[in-house]
């Protein structure tokens, strides 16, 4: 599937509701906030976080479209002085109908080569629940390996799920 990648701008704050949203009614693992925290999410609140990104050299959103926006990630450096050699990432989100057309490896791709060229950056990480399978698939065939897990971490509709940490090391 032929999808433009851009970096995403504040016109695209009601778009990426939008994705979350139609994201979590399909694969609600996907997240570790609730629907109902989403719809009480902001026009405002997601312009100023885009704009964040936009006026940052050490992350960045980057969202797939294809006449509209079908898939998002983000990606940022840590703040923290001793943990400035990591940059975190979180999605991939793509929408139902676009799964499995290379989207989501896209955008990891793009996403890793983004964390790489920061300063000394060389290890990106990720949480994922237990039961993202698909996630969980698609970060380890982009050279992610679980580092770590979080037994019962996430309650969602009464199910407990482990919280999987993934890091992906720069190749040298």
């Amino acid at each position: 599937m032929e999808a433009e990648f851009r970096e995403l701008d504040k016109d695209d704050a009601e778009s990426l509701i939008a994705l979350r949203l139609s994201v979590m009614k399909t694969n609600p693992y996907s997240f570790t906030i609730s629907e109902n925290e989403e719809k009480r999410t902001t026009k405002e609140n997601i312009q100023r976080a885009i704009d964040s990104y936009a006026s940052s050299s050490e992350k960045i959103m980057i969202g797939a479209f294809n006449g509209s926006l079908i898939g998002a990630i983000g990606i940022e450096r840590s703040y923290h002085e001793y943990e400035r050699h990591k940059a975190m990432l979180w999605g991939p989100y793509v929408q139902e109908p676009n799964r499995g057309k290379g989207i989501g490896n896209s955008l990891v791709k793009k996403a890793l080569d983004f964390a790489f060229t920061i300063g000394d950056v060389n290890m990106v990480t990720v949480e994922t629940a237990s039961k993202s399978s698909e996630a969980i698939h698609l970060f380890k065939k982009n050279g992610f390996t679980e580092s770590g897990r979080q037994n019962n971490a996430l309650l969602i509709n009464g199910d407990y799920l482990d919280l999987l940490y993934m890091q992906h090391r720069k190749s040298i």
